[in-house]
């Protein structure tokens, strides 16, 4: 396997290390589970989605050999902070140089918003993550590039970002 697939997987597992096992669906922009719905905005027309299994949604970039992923849990039993979601999802990440560490207004909640340089396993990728809790569930939203790409695929993983909401959650609140 290609080092920067086995980036891919190892990143994306890790994300989706807490997913619930429900049936998900994508339609469009759209993702859809038995209890709740939400949509993203567009990726890039040079993304293309990819399947891999426990995550909602991913694409593969190969000209900044970038990735984007969407997924979501609803199967936490305590408050966990923010700050400590976002540290479940650099498990195994060493190095990490933190950019820029933040909480912004997401989708009328509040998302903890990180850009990191890490290493996995002596490769540094540049990450940039957004982490959000709402009605029982957390969301996770994520862009993971070598730092010399990174920057040239940043404009689209923002437009996916900035189109996230929420439409149906299983506490009845959008």
């Amino acid at each position: 396997m290609k080092p920067d697939r086995w980036i891919l997987c190892a990143l994306v597992s890790l994300a989706t290390a807490c997913s619930s096992p429900q049936d998900v669906s994508v339609r469009g922009s759209t993702v859809s589970a038995s209890n709740l719905s939400y949509t993203f905005g567009p990726t890039g027309s040079a993304w293309r989605p990819i399947t891999i299994e426990g995550n909602d949604a991913a694409w593969l970039d190969e000209r900044t050999s970038g990735t984007v992923h969407v997924d979501h849990t609803c199967e936490r039993s305590q408050d966990t902070p923010l700050p400590a979601l976002v540290n479940h999802l650099l498990l195994g990440f060493t190095e990490r140089t933190f950019a820029l560490e933040e909480t912004v207004p997401f989708d009328g909640r509040e998302a903890r918003h990180v850009v990191v340089n890490a290493r996995l396993d002596g490769v540094t990728r540049t990450l940039e993550l957004y982490v959000m809790k709402k009605d029982g569930c957390v969301y996770d939203l994520g862009f993971a590039a070598p730092p010399d790409r990174f920057e040239s695929g940043r404009a689209d993983f923002t437009a996916f970002a900035q189109g996230f909401h929420t439409a149906r959650s299983p506490l009845g609140s959008p």
